[in-house]
């Protein structure tokens, strides 16, 4: 009964401070068929149709940040919502396991930028989209060149030591490998990439997408059985696990004897805790 069509709303872009990538650089890019990258609105991954979003971003996807500097993100809804068809009537059921392909989302995104960053050619039509210029002045381009390169390093990197050749299957992800994965190779290392490399190992494990509606009652959560419940501070720690591995800008900084957690961290603690509650 509380499930309304404000919460559903909410809870399809509810920021939890995933950082992915640049809206602008997002629109920009294309599939290997030429068409914009977000032409079907991600529906390729199995990712599904929000009305509400006026960039064609799907479920589970928003963008935060102010006008013409916005960057996409993820939420639970994305990996936790489902749609069945029955006798050619459509059922969107949320919080249920996901039918997606974060595999292919990933693999897609990679080669879509690596295929951007290949070439002055290539580059040149993707520079103008993004500085909204047919002319773009040269130090802009070399500028976005620079940012573009930078995320790439990062993002290919992860994606060729972590992702496994043979994919993890739809509805499937192994997300714990992920987020260690992610954490220990790309967040803790020297600046300025504070990426450590070797610590980036295969992540193989994969399981299906749980639901969502009796988290509340479990003891502990992932399939590891190491998340423990019961109260809201080890629910914002299972939170905010899981939003760094859907890309929260994390660079934690020693200062003497202590450790700054806090500083460019980009998780949003109130998000996750409004969608804890839902």
């Amino acid at each position: 009964m509380d499930w309304t069509a404000a919460a559903r709303a909410d809870f399809y872009s509810r920021d939890q401070g995933s950082r992915l990538i640049s809206l602008s650089w997002m629109q920009a890019l294309k599939q290997t068929n030429g068409q914009p990258f977000l032409a079907d609105g991600l529906s390729r991954y199995g990712y599904l149709r929000n009305p509400a979003n006026t960039a064609n971003l799907p479920a589970g996807f928003h963008a935060s940040g102010p006008q013409d500097f916005q960057v996409v993100g993820m939420t639970s809804s994305a990996c936790h919502s489902r749609q069945i068809e029955v006798d050619g009537k459509v059922y969107r059921v949320d919080g249920s396991p996901g039918f997606v392909d974060f595999y292919a989302l990933l693999g897609g995104l990679d080669k879509a930028v690596g295929d951007v960053i290949a070439s002055d050619s290539s580059f040149a039509p993707f520079s103008a989209a993004v500085l909204r210029s047919a002319t773009p002045d040269a130090a802009d381009v070399a500028d976005l060149r620079r940012q573009v390169d930078g995320w790439y390093l990062r993002f290919h990197t992860l994606m060729v030591r972590a992702l496994p050749k043979n994919g993890w299957g739809v509805g499937r992800l192994d997300a714990v490998g992920m987020i260690f994965k992610r954490i220990s190779g790309l967040d803790i290392g020297p600046p300025p990439d504070f990426m450590i490399p070797e610590n980036m190992k295969t992540a193989d494990a994969p399981v299906r997408y749980p639901f969502l509606w009796n988290s509340p009652r479990q003891d502990k959560r992932q399939w590891p059985g190491f998340a423990k419940d019961g109260s809201d501070i080890l629910g914002l720690a299972r939170n905010v696990g899981e939003v760094l591995g859907v890309f929260t800008t994390f660079e934690p900084m020693r200062q003497g004897a202590i450790i700054n957690f806090l500083d460019n961290n980009s998780a949003n603690f109130d998000g996750l805790s409004e969608l804890e509650a839902w």
